[in-house]
Parts: structure tokens; C-alpha cells; sequence
């Protein structure tokens, strides 16, 4: 007599009937010939994924276009920023990384809440390979050209490129079957994306700073603490954003702002409904959403110059120091810079650890600095 275990899996691995089996078949088929039911649930994920690319490429001070694609993840990313801007009144996304903001002048320190702050110190420490030791970067406000203007780089030009393409795609089955339907769908989603990168408040809430005025200078240190590899000097004479400002990332509610993200959602669920009738064709919607959906997912995490950031920066007058020992590239600053190394001692040394010589220097320092007020 064969064991019971045995005697269960011959029920469970032939009882089903071939008749059920080519059900499986056929279904399986039928999804793959038409995936419908795939791209609906595709529509409602990776919506951070488009926030974070509409921070990237929207709020130019003088060009609204944000040429992010059309992709999977609009319809979660529209009732997201609904909840947003009925909530705190941010577009934007949080920080990528930790920063602390420092203005040498008055010693102050701040952690930066600002996105795209965070981003300039992210995409500038990629750009130095030292394994060992600190490197100071000094950058100079460039006084030819507005903050806030990015350069267009070439990750603004393949958005458009790939919105391009995008609709190539969805004109095939139009052109071959006659079936428009997935151009209109693409066409109605491609508007809705770039109206959503166009409002206003991306550009209030990303460049919310006033402008250093004729005359004034503004000198301030960004790292990311104790431990980091690179501190940018940022110096602003009478010309730039007042980067305190922008580190507050200040921001109140507009009601246009909430109107306009309702509107916008109500549009995208609208949108994906119509999506849910598409039956015919429905592999050229999946194509376009999926190169849509990769264009999004390199805007959001590409590393960029300052200048396709929006800072612009004199690079003739831009100065490097980079040391083994920590010390020495703090003293190096001190020297192009007053005061500069002075704070960052309170950073890279917060327990006040110092050898003799270096607390002879850092206390002659300080006595200069008290002389000269």
C-alpha cells in the first residue's frame, strides 16, 4: 500500500483535469496578448519617483516647462500632492541627505531642509575621489547670471526626447490599425504631467530666498557633519541667494496651489479610468509608460553640475584644499577664507581633542578674530 504522503501528491498533481489546465493556458495567454489589467495597477506606483524628477527639472525662475514623461506613477503621485498641498503646502520632497548650513559671519548653524541645497552638496562630493583626509571647496557666486535659471543640461534635452518618443509610439496602432486611442491617452497624459511640473509653487517653493543685495556678503559653509569628506564654502559678493533663506525652505499653503492639485487629480483618476477601457492595443500604452517610468527614475536620481541645479558659480575664481590630515586642510581654509576654519574645528573636532600646536593655533586665531571686532 503507498504511503498517504504519496497518495496526496498524485491527487494533488493529477487530479486537475486537462480541460482546466488549458483554461490556465488560454488566460495566461490572454493577459499577454492584451495587458490590460498590467497597466492599470502599474498606473498608481512609483509616485516619490515622480516627485523627485519634477523637483529635479521644474521651478525654473524664468522657463515653466518641465519636460518629465508621462509614465506609471502620475495618478499616485496627483492625490500624494493633493495631501501635500492641503497639508504643510510643499511640492517639493524632503532632503536627500543631512546637511548643516553655517554662515561664517555670525557662527549660526542650521540643518538645511532644502531640497535642492541637499542635492548641490550630494552631486558635488561625487565629483571628488580622495578616500582620505578632507577637501574644502570654495565657490564664488557668479554675478552674469540669475540664480535660479538653470542651465539646460542633458537631462532637461532627453525629457524632451523621450516625450517625443513617447508619442511616436502611441501614433503606431493609429497609423497601422486605426486605433488613435492610445495617441489621445498618451497626448492627454503628456499635458497633464507638464501642466503639474508648470505650477507656480515649485518655483516659489524652490527658490524661496531673497538676493543678496549690492554691497553685501554672504558666507556660508555646507557639509554634512563630523566625518564628511567635503565642506563647501559658498562666497556671495552683492550677488546670489541668501542661502539661509533658502535653507528654511520656507513656505505657506496657496490656495491657487490646492484648487489646481485638485483639478489636476481629479484629471488623472479621470485619465486612468479610460485606461481601465482600453482592451486593443494595450502594449503600445505599456511600452510608452515604461520608457516613461525610466526617464523618470534617471531624472530623480541624476547627479548634476550646480549650474543645471540652478547656482552658478565663477570657476576661474573657484579654489580647492584638500588635505590627508583634517587639521592641516581646516588651516589651509583659515588662510583663504577668515574664519572658515575657525568654525569647522567645532565641527570635525567637536570634543575638542587637539594636539598643543593646534590648540595654540585655533587659540591665536580666535584672539585675531575678538582683535578685530
Amino acid at each position: 500500500m503507498a504511503p498517504t504522503w504519496l497518495a496526496q501528491l498524485h491527487r494533488n498533481v493529477f487530479s486537475r483535469s486537462t480541460y482546466e489546465t488549458q483554461a490556465d493556458f488560454q488566460a495566461a495567454k490572454a493577459q499577454w496578448q492584451k495587458p490590460g489589467d498590467i497597466l492599470t495597477v502599474l498606473m498608481i506606483i512609483g509616485g516619490d519617483i515622480v516627485q523627485r524628477a519634477l523637483a529635479q527639472l521644474s521651478g525654473s525662475r524664468d522657463l515653466p516647462l518641465a519636460p518629465v514623461a508621462f509614465s506609471f506613477g502620475w495618478v499616485f503621485y496627483s492625490f500624494s500632492s493633493i495631501m501635500s498641498a492641503i497639508g504643510d503646502g510643499r511640492l517639493m520632497p524632503q532632503p536627500d541627505c543631512s546637511v548643516t548650513l553655517t554662515n561664517v559671519h555670525s557662527g549660526y548653524s542650521r540643518p538645511v531642509n532644502s531640497w535642492i541645497l541637499s542635492r548641490l552638496v550630494r552631486d558635488c562630493e561625487t565629483r571628488f575621489k580622495y578616500e582620505h583626509g578632507l577637501t574644502i571647496q570654495f565657490l564664488y557666486t557668479s554675478p552674469s547670471k540669475t540664480p535660479g535659471v538653470p542651465d539646460r543640461d542633458w537631462l532637461y534635452y532627453s525629457g524632451i526626447a523621450v516625450i517625443i518618443a513617447q508619442l511616436g509610439i502611441a501614433a503606431i496602432p493609429g497609423c497601422l490599425f486605426g486605433n488613435w486611442m492610445v495617441f489621445i491617452l498618451t497626448a492627454a497624459g503628456t499635458v497633464l504631467a507638464l501642466v503639474s511640473g508648470a505650477l507656480p509653487q515649485w518655483r516659489r517653493e524652490k527658490w524661496a530666498a531673497r538676493d543678496v543685495g549690492a554691497g553685501a556678503r554672504s558666507v556660508v559653509c555646507l557639509t554634512r557633519g563630523n566625518g564628511a569628506k567635503l565642506v563647501l564654502v559658498i562666497v556671495s559678493d552683492g550677488c546670489g541667494l541668501r542661502l539661509e533663506d533658502l535653507a528654511a525652505a520656507r513656505t505657506s499653503p496657496s490656495r491657487d496651489t490646492i484648487v489646481a492639485t485638485v483639478v489636476l487629480g481629479v484629471l488623472w483618476l479621470a485619465h486612468l479610468l479610460t485606461i481601465i477601457c482600453l482592451k486593443d492595443d494595450a502594449w503600445y500604452p505599456l511600452a510608452v509608460g515604461a520608457l516613461g517610468m525610466v526617464q523618470n527614475g534617471v531624472a530623480a536620481g541624476a547627479r548634476r553640475m550646480p549650474s543645471a541645479l540652478g547656482f552658478h558659480f565663477n570657476e576661474a575664481k573657484t579654489k580647492i584644499v584638500h588635505e590627508k590630515k583634517v587639521f592641516d586642510a581646516i588651516k589651509e581654509a583659515e588662510a583663504v577664507e577668515a574664519n572658515v576654519g575657525v568654525l569647522l574645528v567645532d565641527t570635525f573636532f567637536p570634543g575638542g581633542a587637539l594636539r598643543p600646536d593646534e590648540e595654540l593655533w585655533l587659540k591665536s586665531r580666535r584672539a585675531e578674530r575678538q582683535a578685530l571686532s
